[in-house]
């Protein structure tokens, strides 16, 4: 017996080391392959065309001797002397470059020009020399109070106390589960200890405990260093998430759930009679003994199991490394936009809330009527319908032998056109509408006059300028129909002379109207302050009325344009906006490939104190793919790119009219020659202004 029990013991052991050691090569096979694909990804975006004529380099040759705004700096002496032509303070310290170079003598370059973490702004309000480091343990406290919020700051940095401010913090539905026993406060641009008043009458006051609410893992963390004194929770915080008071006794009764989603589809039913399988584990002291089955059945989803029980600590440790491999091994699924229809196999998670909103949540095609899927993500959403397998081509951008760098702002601004029925021009011949780009045709050697189409011959073949659907038009000539087949963008120049109709009409379409697009662009638009809070609500105002907007993005020596289609305010960060886009590098197929549906930038509303006052502006972040960041990424954040709107070729801009504005083309253009002494290309002098101005903001 005992022999037989040790020969099992090794069949077991052999066994069990040979699946240790399989699961270990497919998890390993799995990581490779994406690996693998990651790289090709990055091959793949390396070589991605730039637009020249989108670009700061474009702008400085274009509008070099002008200033941005109320700026004091030409563009091209800020470009010159290495600094962001784009805002008026590049260092973000509160202090233009130009008050910092020939006021303050200051590094414009630098948050503190003395290298000692405290800024120059902070210095000079202080009466201090900006140029000369002190000692931060010299300064004596101080004290930043709220009193209608019952928050206060103590403290000696004297950042804090020309930087930081505080704001009330509303979510309604986290109010309702958590039950705070005083407001959220976010503390923005501070770092370290905060006063957070009790309101009076709070029993167990030695209980309450202080917490972030993390935006990024949407969970709150309790904050390691705090107390209690004098009726207040003193706590230190190192993040701008809001600070949240609760009675750990009410925390506590809200549980933490895992859940877990297998679909099958006709093949699970045919084994075992359900499309869905569903676990919902609450988070408890042990395991459960039996689990409460539920069944739910859908006509479009078929039938769903429902399996509801309890784990322990250890089961729950489990079930967190579990779910850490498979964000592993499933890690494109993680770059989607959460949509529950991106795992359509396979579905995973933890949810903190009530045991019939984790239901919802894991379940929203049952609670369609009640529950919202989009709305876990979202606090507001502004979709105009646009849908890139119908209102956009199947193929993307593509070279051609003048838009040698891509022509996709043509591309977008036929898109964009047609979604927003405004007419595309039957014929046109491009013709320089302006002195400088008039100068270009003639001086220069691109010969971007001989861009011009005819559609009527060829009427028939465009449906999509009738129903709207550009998704249906392939490409028929032998040479190009492989394009949005096969492939979706191709280095190939397409060269319109030397392929057949009706693809040779449509090509020299989007290449003319590329060039009109960066007439509007370049041109016709004077660079602005395109960093204005108030554009947001232009944008808004646009998606709200069912129109997509063009967005031209721009960086050093080439840039981009895509058009937006929906905005997406989040649940729980209220200075967070999601703007979708339709890029035209990825076309749908394309997108498919990848395990996406959607690509967005985020935008982020920020508040910065200035010499004058504060001022409200936002960034943007365009980067599809975040592993991915420095091949493809256009953004504020870290560069000194920028982002315009246009909706049907006008810009979105703050509501400030110039004097030429109240001219006539014409007659702005006999000023402008009037002015002119020598005609350079990149002269100043040859602009006109207030072509590009946008609608009125809300403001």
């Amino acid at each position: 017996m005992k022999k037989f029990l040790r020969v099992m013991g090794k069949i077991i052991f052999i066994l069990f080391t040979v699946f240790i050691a399989c699961s270990l090569l497919i998890v390993a096979g799995i990581w490779g392959y994406h690996k693998y694909q990651d790289y090709k990804l990055g091959k793949y975006l390396k070589a991605l065309p730039e637009d020249p004529t989108i670009s700061t380099d474009m702008m400085v040759e274009l509008h070099g001797d002008e200033k941005i705004g109320d700026q004091k700096m030409t563009i091209r002496e800020k470009v010159d002397a290495g600094l962001n032509p784009y805002v008026a303070d590049t260092s973000g310290n509160g202090i233009s470059d130009w008050d910092a170079i020939h006021t303050y003598h200051t590094d414009p370059k630098k948050f503190s020009t003395a290298d000692d973490g405290i800024s120059d702004l902070a210095k000079i309000k202080e009466g201090l020399d900006p140029t000369k480091p002190i000692d931060k343990d010299s300064i004596e406290k101080f004290n930043i109070v709220d009193e209608n919020l019952d928050a206060a700051i103590h403290t000696n940095d004297l950042n804090a106390k020309y930087y930081t401010y505080m704001e009330p913090y509303h979510q309604s539905e986290l109010k309702e589960i958590y039950q705070p026993v005083r407001e959220p406060v976010q503390f923005f641009n501070y770092t370290g200890e905060v006063e957070l008043k009790l309101p009076e009458g709070v029993k167990n006051k030695k209980k309450l405990k202080a917490f972030y609410f993390d935006f990024d893992k949407e969970d709150f963390v309790e904050i390691k260093k705090q107390y209690l004194k004098n009726d207040a929770i003193f706590a230190t915080i190192n993040d701008s998430f809001p600070v949240y008071i609760l009675d750990p006794d009410t925390y506590e009764r809200i549980e933490k759930y895992y859940y877990f989603r297998v679909s099958g589809f006709q093949f699970s039913r045919a084994i075992a009679g359900y499309d869905h399988k569903v676990f919902i584990f609450k988070r408890a002291w042990r395991d459960s003994d039996q689990f409460v089955e539920d069944k739910y059945e859908d006509e479009e989803y078929g039938v769903t199991e429902l399996s509801t029980g309890t784990i322990g600590p250890i089961s729950a440790a489990f079930l967190d490394g579990v779910y850490a491999l498979l964000d592993k091994v499933f890690q494109p699924l993680d770059e989607t936009d959460n949509n529950w229809l991106a795992r359509a196999l396979l579905d995973y998670g933890t949810v903190m809330g009530t045991p019939d909103y984790v239901k919802k949540y894991s379940m929203p095609w049952i609670f369609d009527d009640e529950f919202n899927q989009e709305e876990v993500y979202s606090a507001k959403v502004i979709d105009t319908g646009f849908l890139s397998n119908e209102n956009a081509f199947r193929f993307g951008n593509m070279l051609t032998p003048l838009g040698n760098g891509g022509i996709c702002a043509g591309i977008v601004r036929v898109i964009e056109r047609v979604f927003n029925h405004e007419e595309i021009e039957k014929e046109l011949s491009y013709k320089p509408e302006t002195v400088k780009s008039w100068l270009r045709e003639h001086l220069g050697s691109k010969e971007y006059k001989s861009l011009s189409y005819n559609l009527e011959p060829h009427w028939d073949s465009y449906t999509f300028l009738n129903d709207g659907y550009l998704y249906g038009y392939r490409f028929t000539d032998e040479d190009i129909s492989y394009i949005g087949k096969e492939t979706y963008i191709d280095d190939f120049v397409i060269d319109p002379s030397k392929i057949d109709e009706p693809d040779r009409t449509l090509v020299k379409m989007l290449e003319t109207q590329w060039i009109y697009a960066n007439e509007v662009i370049n041109y016709k638009t004077k660079p602005y302050d395109s960093s204005n809070i108030t554009i947001l609500d232009q944008v808004e105002d646009a998606l709200a009325n069912g129109k997509t907007l063009y967005a031209s993005l721009h960086k050093g020596s080439g840039g981009h344009a895509v058009n937006i289609y929906k905005m997406e305010y989040d649940e729980f960060d209220p200075n967070l906006i999601r703007l979708y886009a339709y890029d035209s590098n990825f076309p749908y197929g394309r997108l498919k490939q990848e395990k996406k549906r959607e690509l967005f930038m985020n935008i982020y509303k920020k508040k910065r104190k200035t010499e004058d006052g504060v001022e409200e502006y936002f960034q943007f972040d365009y980067t599809p793919f975040p592993s991915q960041r420095k091949n493809y990424s256009y953004n504020n954040v870290e560069k000194d790119h920028e982002i315009r709107f246009f909706v049907n070729d006008k810009a979105l801009q703050e509501n400030k009219k110039s004097a030429s504005a109240l001219f006539s083309p014409d007659k702005q253009m006999f000023l402008n020659l009037g002015r002119a002494i020598f005609p350079f290309i990149g002269s100043g002098l040859f602009d006109l202004e207030g072509l590009g101005a946008g609608a009125r903001s809300k403001h």
